[in-house]
């Protein structure tokens, strides 16, 4: 049995580019693998998500020898910021220096202070052949049985993976 590395960021770090597998895009990795990505997310509409339970299903309908990995990363999230700073600019100038110096001062932490975080859940799934494919596209009506949504990474959502994974620096860029 083949030894692996838990959590190893090797397969990223090596890659050899991308290619197209079915609708997905693939990266290849340094083995020359096919690896596919997708976000697994609630569904805001389903106040019954079961994660457990669709984490045990996607494992129980994998083949034999597939290669999956849970990514649990935790990514800065700038949306709950930027509404608040929409907010506190649109609020009317006051001509009350206490509410002036309120409304000076929310403005200044909004920009210092550090963007809040998500956990974000990421599938990696090692393509093995065109059932993989099948099985792969086959996860959205798998998962919705269980309150959950998946987002299929494209090229440019799996290049923004990889920067985070090698360089996870704790303040969030603008590409």
């Amino acid at each position: 049995m083949a030894e692996q590395t838990i959590g190893s960021t090797r397969t990223f770090v090596l890659a050899k580019g991308f290619t197209q597998a079915g609708a997905h895009a693939a990266l290849i990795g340094e083995d020359d693998t096919r690896r596919l990505f997708a976000e697994l997310y609630a569904d805001p509409d389903r106040p019954d998500v079961r994660p457990q339970e669709a984490y045990q299903s996607i494992l129980s309908s994998m083949q034999p020898g597939w290669t999956l990995r849970l990514l649990q990363l935790f990514w800065p999230d700038p949306e709950p910021r930027l509404e608040f700073q929409k907010q506190v600019q649109s609020w009317k100038v006051s001509n009350t220096e206490g509410l002036d110096i309120l409304h000076q001062g929310l403005l200044l932490s909004i920009q210092e202070y550090p963007l809040p975080f998500v956990r974000r859940t990421v599938l990696e799934f090692v393509m093995s052949g065109d059932e993989g494919v099948a099985w792969w596209d086959a996860l959205t009506g798998l998962c919705a049985g269980f309150g959950l949504r998946v987002r299929y990474l494209d090229r440019s959502a799996v290049e923004g993976l990889t920067r985070w994974v090698l360089n996870p620096n704790l303040e969030y860029h603008h590409a």
